[in-house]
C-alpha cells in the first residue's frame, strides 16, 4: 500500500524497518520468562549484558551477582546480545551437561578454529568436532613425554632478598620451566616474548578480545589477531631446534595432531609454534596467577606457610602442600566460568527444554565461594580438604580444571609445576607481607581466564 506523499511513504518504510530490526533484536527477550526461569531484564542491542558492555561489571562479576541474587534457584537466565544464556547453579545439572550428556554440550560455540590467527585455529581450547578429537589425541601424546623437573630453579633466583614484585620473580622461574619443557637446549627468548604478549592488556587488545568473546564471527571475518600472529624468522629458527618439534616429528606429521584441513598446508614448525602459544596462554599464565595468589596467601598465613614447608604425606593422605594448592585453586580458580553451547534441543527428564545454540555457563568461582558447598567459603583454609568438614560433598562443586571429556588436559602438569615451584621457593625463603603488599587480592577477566589485577609485592627473606 502506497500513499501519494513521498514523505509519508518514507516514514512508513522507516517505521517498518525499525519494527523489523526491533523484533529481530528482542526476539528472545521473553525466552526465560515462558520457561519460568528467573532472569535478568534485557534492553535492546545489549540484552542482559549491558553492565559488562558499559564497563560497570566484568563477566565474572555479572555471573556471580546473578548467582547470589537467586540463592534457591538451580538456573538463572539472561540474554547475551540477543542469544539466550543460562547460568547453571545445580551441581547435578552441571554433571549431566559436562559429562553424562556431553554430546549435547561438546562445543564452546566460538568457531575460532576458522580464524586466521595461527595460535587460535590450532588451539585445543577453541577446537570443535573431529578437529578437537584429533588435537586432543595429539596433545595427550605430547604430554605423556613431558618431564617437569626443576633442577636449575636456584639459578633463577640469584640475589633475591627483601621486598620484591612476586610476579617478576615467578616469571623468571616459569620462563625457565617452560623453556626447558618446550625448547630444551634451544633456549632463546620465545617463551619470554610470547608470555609478554599474552599479558598485554591495552585498550585495543581488550576491544579485540571483547569481539573474540562476544562476536567471534566478526573476529574471524575481519581476520583479527589478539595474540601472536605469524612467528618471526628468529622464532622459527629457535623452534626448529626445539625439543617440542622433535617430539612432534617422532609422532609422525601434523596430521596426527589434528591438522587435517583441505587446501591448507601447515608446516611442522608453524604447528609447533601454535602448541607453544597454547602452553603459554592455557598453561603458563594460569600457573603464574595461581602461584602469585598462593604466595600472597602464604605470606598472610605464616602457620599455613610453615606447614606447607614441612609438608609430608601422612596416613596415605595428601601432603599439606597438596591441599593448600587445592584450596588456592578453589578460592582463585584459573577460569571463573565454563561455557558450552547446546548443539541440539536438550530436554532432560524432569528438566526444562533448552534449544539449540543456547549457551550454558557454569559459574566456577561462584560455586567455589558458595556457603552451601563450603564453610566460611571466603576464607583461605587448606584444612577443609583434610577433614572434609569444610569442603563440599559434591565433586561437581569443585571445578578448577573443568569436568567431563573437555576437562583441562594439562591438569597434572599444571599441578606439578605449581607444587614444585612452591616447594622450591619455600625451601629457600620465608615469605612475609611488606609495606607495599595490598590488603586484598583483586582479580580481573582476561582472555576467558582470571588474572591478578595488580602487582603483588612481598618480602622474601632467605632462610639460613
Amino acid at each position: 500500500m502506497f500513499f501519494e506523499s513521498f514523505l509519508l511513504n518514507l516514514s512508513v518504510l522507516v517505521i517498518l524497518i525499525f519494527a523489523l530490526i526491533f523484533d529481530y533484536i528482542t526476539k528472545f527477550f521473553s525466552y526465560w520468562y515462558v520457561r519460568h526461569v528467573p532472569y535478568k531484564t534485557s534492553v535492546p542491542f545489549f540484552g542482559s549484558d549491558y553492565h559488562r558492555v558499559l564497563g560497570i561489571r566484568n563477566s565474572t562479576q555479572d555471573v556471580n551477582t546473578l548467582y547470589n541474587q537467586y540463592p534457591k534457584e538451580k538456573f538463572v537466565g539472561r540474554v547475551k546480545s540477543r542469544i539466550p544464556d543460562l547460568i547453571v547453579k545445580d551441581p547435578d545439572s552441571i554433571k549431566r551437561m559436562l559429562s553424562t550428556d556431553f554430546a549435547n554440550f561438546h562445543s564452546r560455540g566460538l568457531s575460532l578454529d576458522k580464524s586466521q590467527d595461527v595460535c587460535l585455529r590450532d588451539n585445543l581450547f577453541y577446537a570443535d568436532g573431529e578437529k578437537w578429537t584429533l588435537l586432543r589425541e595429539g596433545y595427550e601424546s605430547l604430554l605423556r613425554n613431558v618431564n617437569c623437573e626443576l633442577e636449575s630453579l636456584s639459578d633463577c633466583l640469584p640475589g633475591t632478598n627483601g621486598d620484591v614484585n612476586a610476579q617478576e620473580i615467578l616469571s623468571k622461574v616459569l620462563d625457565k620451566v617452560f623453556e626447558d619443557l618446550l625448547l630444551g637446549n634451544a633456549g632463546g627468548s620465545v617463551v619470554k616474548n610470547l608470555r609478554s604478549v599474552a599479558q598485554r592488556r591495552t585498550i585495543i587488545e581488550r576491544f579485540k578480545t571483547y569481539l573474540k568473546n562476544v562476536f567471534p564471527s566478526l573476529y574471524v571475518t575481519f581476520g583479527l589477531t589478539t595474540l601472536f600472529g605469524e612467528p618471526s624468522t628468529k622464532t622459527k629458527s629457535e623452534i626448529e631446534k626445539s625439543v617440542l618439534l622433535s617430539k612432534i616429528k617422532n609422532l609422525g606429521n601434523v596430521y596426527q595432531l589434528g591438522i587435517k584441513e583441505k587446501n591448507k598446508k601447515r608446516s611442522d614448525v608453524e604447528f609447533a609454534f601454535s602448541v607453544v602459544a597454547s602452553f603459554i596462554t592455557e598453561g603458563y599464565i594460569p600457573c603464574l596467577n595461581a602461584l602469585t595468589a598462593f604466595l600472597y596467601e602464604l605470606a598472610l598465613n605464616s602457620q599455613v606457610q610453615e606447614r606447607c614447608r614441612n609438608s609430608v604425606s601422612k596416613d596415605n593422605r595428601e601432603e599439606y602442600l597438596d591441599v593448600a594448592v587445592k584450596e588456592i585453586l578453589r578460592l582463585h580458580p584459573p577460569y571463573s566460568i565454563i561455557s558450552r553451547q547446546c548443539m541440539k534441543t536438550y530436554h532432560p527428564e524432569g528438566g526444562m527444554l533448552i534449544d539449540r545454540k543456547v549457551t550454558i555457563n557454569v559459574p566456577v568461582e561462584a560455586l567455589h565461594r558458595d556457603e552451601e558447598h563450603y564453610v566460611n567459603a571466603e576464607v583461605f583454609n587448606p584444612d577443609r580438604f583434610l577433614d572434609d568438614k569444610g569442603a563440599s560433598k559434591h565433586c561437581y562443586a569443585y571445578l578448577p580444571f573443568g569436568a567431563g571429556p573437555r576437562k583441562c588436559i594439562g591438569e597434572q602438569l599444571a599441578l606439578n609445576i605449581i607444587k614444585n615451584v612452591s616447594r622450591a621457593i619455600l625451601k629457600k625463603f620465608n615469605i612475609e607481607p611488606c609495606d607495599k603488599t595490598p590488603s586484598n587480592l583483586t582479580m580481573a577477566d582476561h582472555n576467558f581466564a582470571r588474572v591478578v589485577d595488580r602487582d603483588i609485592w612481598l618480602r622474601f627473606q632467605p632462610r639460613v
